[in-house]
């Protein structure tokens, strides 16, 4: 009886180092076919991602309606637009945060963004929060020259912002409300 306790102890022992040698022999395999649809995936969804001009493309429309609501003193649309372009901003430098300039130089943009953000947009942040219609002109002035800056540092020199002469488009009321 021992005997054949030790005999079925022996088998199902081997049986079990066999099953797990032979599972760790295919999980290469499974890694590997892991990784490889990873990298497919990875790749798909980099060909979804828009491009910086789209995301550029939405800061224009906030920075737009930013201007035209603070010109008629309406600061919470105006925070909001400012806030909006901002984050739109950011989006960008997430789709590319590196890009080439003229001589493929790196151009490391979240580097610019923060060196404006506590500049330039600083000032027009604040003019928003003091609801400073004196100070709001020349602080957005001043960004939009930042923002040159970064597109001709980035080699973008022909993207020339300007102060707008109409809102993005003509379904928000830009006055204050009640």
């Amino acid at each position: 009886m021992i005997v054949a306790l030790v005999a079925g102890g022996a088998v199902l022992g081997g049986a079990a180092v066999e099953l797990w040698r032979s599972s760790r022999a295919s999980f290469p395999a499974t890694a590997q076919s892991s990784a490889a649809q990873a990298n497919t995936d990875v790749d798909r969804l980099k060909k979804l991602v828009p491009s910086q001009s789209h995301a550029m493309a939405d800061v224009a429309y906030h920075w737009t309606n930013l201007w035209f609501a603070a010109e008629q003193k309406n600061w919470p649309l105006a925070e909001f637009y400012f806030n909006e372009a901002r984050s739109h901003m950011q989006w960008t430098i997430l789709i590319r945060p590196i890009r080439k300039d003229d001589q493929q130089r790196d151009v490391d943009l979240q580097a610019i963004f923060d060196a404006l953000d506590a500049s330039s947009f600083a000032g027009v942040k604040m003019a928003i929060a003091q609801k400073d219609s004196q100070k709001f002109p020349a602080a957005y002035k001043l960004a939009l020259d930042g923002c040159y800056t970064c597109h001709k540092t980035s080699g973008k020199p022909f993207l020339r912002p300007i102060v707008p002469t109409a809102p993005a488009q003509g379904i928000i009321d830009f006055a204050p409300g009640p």
